[in-house]
């Protein structure tokens, strides 16, 4: 058996949403329809009831962890995401390159997005020497990247210096826990930021974006400081060999950290430009060596921060162009696909919610139910009711993955 996990970031939403459908209502989805028609159909609490999801904790709990055991913060899956090399003890962050004024007042939170000289603003940046700590930083995606603070006796138990505002001064870290450990590493964090600002200011690259009238990156804003979380991979558990396809550096770190391959497609972009089919041959490759792929999608999530219904509605259909390529090249008599979302984003709100996300499974050992469209509001119907998280170890109990607990 093979087994397909689908995630749709922020897929679910509200009646708010679209003259009274939710995103998923509004938009045509014959072949998620048809995944619902074959399957069985739930509504899923990503974590728990009640409890409002992160991608990174709610992709954890999916996959059958409990984020209360594992997680330590976001940072460390950016850095693993785009391939650092992350090492007990390091200290991770999340980066981001900003434009700040003399004062350190927050102007742009993203440098205008700065899509040139980000190998010299790296190098400039990693040749800062803060105390006896090694300073790793490495650029990602336009503004973003992730930062390593590497030494002895440091602690990830530190609060953040992204004010996550404009119009805001720089914040200065500060210890969460009363330690040694925390109080060194918070220094080691504002002295680092005061002259990772003075080395960047002058930098040939932001002299010329200030000459064109564009904005400098001027400083690095940190956040979700973590540290390697133990957990243990997917194949000490189940036996099985996995692969993940994204195109975010978040979900490609966590897909890493449980032990998966993992793989960016040409055309992957984490945005609602990105190639999906692209993902899905990639995905479609890798089944013919590996027990189970993990696809993920992430477009509609940031259509629905962007509060654009209509945008949200049209790459949910791309989603389903994809799943339809999906379908029409797997044999469902030997795979089992299970396609759901992390959390529901909904469009009035911007942001992620605590409410449930559809969820279907669908193949040969699964009894179908009676539902024959696939949104939240057929999804309560569904046989699979309402369950919070662990999506992995249900659709790997399909396909006869799964040790038997007891005699």
């Amino acid at each position: 058996m093979k087994a397909v996990l689908v995630i749709a970031d922020g897929l679910g939403g509200r009646i708010t949403d679209y003259n009274g459908k939710t995103c998923l209502e509004a938009a045509d989805t014959p072949n998620l329809d048809y995944l619902a028609k074959i399957g069985i159909n739930g509504l899923l609490d990503p974590i728990e009831h009640g409890v409002r999801p992160g991608s990174d904790t709610a992709h954890l709990s999916i996959f059958g962890y409990d984020p209360k055991e594992v997680y330590t913060g976001r940072g460390v899956f950016e850095a693993l995401g785009i391939g650092m090399d992350v090492q007990d003890g390091d200290i991770c962050f999340r980066a981001n390159l900003a434009t700040v004024d003399d004062e350190l007042r927050v102007i742009d939170r993203r440098a205008g997005r700065i899509n040139e000289g980000l190998d010299e603003i790296e190098k400039a940046i990693n040749s800062v020497e803060v105390y006896d700590a090694e300073i790793i930083y490495k650029s990602s995606v336009e503004h973003r990247g992730a930062l390593i603070i590497r030494g002895e006796g440091l602690s990830y138990r530190i609060t953040d210096t992204d004010p996550h505002k404009t119009g805001k001064k720089v914040l200065r870290a500060k210890a969460i826990e009363r330690a040694v450990s925390a109080e060194k590493t918070a220094a080691i964090v504002n002295e680092f930021t005061k002259k990772v600002h003075d080395v960047l200011k002058d930098l040939e690259i932001n002299r010329k974006r200030m000459k064109e009238g564009k904005a400098p990156a001027n400083i690095v804003l940190l956040r979700g400081a973590s540290i390697k979380p133990d957990i243990k991979p997917l194949k000490e558990i189940y036996g099985i060999e996995g692969s993940a396809i994204a195109g975010g550096a978040l979900y490609l770190g966590i897909a890493r950290a449980i032990g998966l391959k993992t793989i960016k497609p040409e055309g992957a972009t984490g945005r609602k430009d990105s190639n999906l089919l692209s993902k899905v041959k990639t995905a479609l490759d890798e089944l013919e060596s590996r027990d189970f792929v993990f696809i993920h999608f992430k477009g509609a999530d940031s259509c629905a921060h962007d509060h654009d219904a209509d945008a949200k509605i049209e790459f949910i259909e791309k989603i389903d162009n994809a799943i339809g390529y999906l379908l029409d090249n797997i044999d469902l008599e030997d795979a089992h696909i299970a396609f759901t979302g992390d959390h529901s984003t909904p469009i009035e709100y911007g942001d992620h919610t605590a409410d449930p996300v559809p969820l279907v499974i669908a193949g040969r050992n699964v009894i179908p139910d009676d539902v024959e469209r696939f949104n939240e509001r057929d999804a309560m119907k569904g046989g699979l009711h309402r369950i919070s998280g662990r999506v992995l170890p249900v659709l790997f109990g399909y396909c006869n993955f799964l040790d038997k607990f007891g005699a």
